[in-house]
This record gives structure tokens, C-alpha cells and sequence, in this order.
């Protein structure tokens, strides 16, 4: 049984064993998140070779043998080789989250269509069912989305940490919140100014 989750990756390893075409796809999801990558293959697609000489990525330049074990949380099995990526599966650490490009049902974990606007993540999937599908609902989801989502969600991050640093709105707070989310609050264009007075009434 899968469940969707969000993942804090700083400082988590990713060890990708292959840097063909496959890795270089599924490893942009870990670029510029704080993940400690490594990369073992004897070759790079141009896109990770990039990423390597600009330090984002780590490379160990050579062939891997079935026999070897890595030990990171996260291990990336996506070389051509089925055989070798069965080997290595065979050998994962109890600890270890495991991809496995051309087994679906041994992979641990799955990379879903994700639709990204600012703070905004939104993952989709169909369980395999049809990737074409899942496409066109992720471009539909998209043309839903307000205009100026990013700027709604700034503004209610920094809203939400000003009424909950305040103790005298304790009683207010959740009250408060949920107006300021509604779409009625947040296409006015004086929202800040009108925050600041709901602030103060509710102080009082």
C-alpha cells in the first residue's frame, strides 16, 4: 500500500547507481533540496555532468559490481543492466528506501506528477494506470489554480506566523486564519492594511 507523503531531504544520502537518461529525470527532484548525492557510473548524461561540475552532485566515475552494498537512505538502482539492479536490490540495508527503475513493484518508493507554484506541491498519480492521464489532470489542475497563488500563500505564511506569535489572540487565532484564507479576503488589494485592523479589533 502506497501513501503520499512530503520528505525533508537535507543531509539525507541519495546514492543513484547509473547516469543515463533515467537518473538524470529522476534526480532532478533531489537537486537544490539539500540532499547529499552521489552518483556511480561510468559515464554521465549531459544533464548530470552539468550538475556535477557545478558541485551539485558528487560522481564516482566507474562500474559498479553486484556484489557491492551501499549504505545511504536512499538508493537509486536505474542502470540498463536489469540483472545488476536485481543484484544490488537483493543487497539493500533493513534502513534503505529503494528505486528500482525497471521493477515498479520492488521500488519503495514512486516519483509522482507534481504540479509545483511558489510553497505550493501538488503530487498525482495514477498508480501506473495511465501516465498519459495523469498529465492531462496536472495540466488541467494547473489552468485551476489562481493567477497569483504564489503571492497568496507568501502573504498567508507570514500572516499565519504573526497571529500565532501573538499570545493576546489566543482565543482569535484559529477565527482568524480561516478568514484570511477564504477567496473573498485575499483578492482585496488592500489585504495587508485590512490584516493589520483585524489584528487590533481583536486585541482589544
Amino acid at each position: 500500500m502506497r501513501i503520499p507523503i512530503l520528505f525533508e531531504m537535507t543531509n539525507k544520502t541519495v546514492i543513484a547507481v547509473g547516469g543515463g537518461a533515467v537518473a538524470a529525470k529522476k534526480l532532478k527532484h533531489f537537486i537544490g533540496v539539500g540532499a547529499d548525492i552521489t552518483i556511480i557510473a561510468p559515464s554521465l548524461h549531459p544533464a548530470l555532468q552539468q550538475l556535477y561540475e557545478n558541485g551539485q552532485i558528487q560522481w564516482q566515475k566507474r562500474e559498479v559490481r553486484e556484489e557491492e552494498q551501499f549504505d545511504s537512505l536512499l538508493l537509486l538502482l536505474m542502470t540498463e543492466k536489469k540483472e545488476l539492479n536485481q543484484s544490488l536490490y537483493e543487497k539493500k540495508l533493513p534502513h534503505q528506501l529503494v528505486y528500482v527503475a525497471n521493477d515498479a513493484q520492488k521500488s519503495d518508493i514512486h516519483f509522482p506528477a507534481t504540479l509545483q507554484k511558489g510553497p505550493l506541491t501538488m503530487a498525482l498519480s495514477t498508480d501506473g494506470a495511465s501516465p498519459a492521464y495523469t498529465k492531462q489532470l496536472k495540466n488541467r489542475l494547473a489552468e485551476q489554480l489562481p493567477a497569483d497563488i504564489e503571492g497568496d500563500l507568501y502573504f498567508l505564511k507570514q500572516a499565519r506566523k504573526i497571529i500565532l506569535a501573538d499570545p493576546s489572540l489566543a482565543e482569535q487565532k484559529k477565527q482568524l486564519l480561516q478568514q484570511i484564507s477564504t477567496e473573498e479576503f485575499l483578492r482585496q488589494e488592500n489585504r495587508d492594511q485590512l490584516l493589520e485592523a483585524m489584528l487590533e479589533d481583536a486585541r482589544q
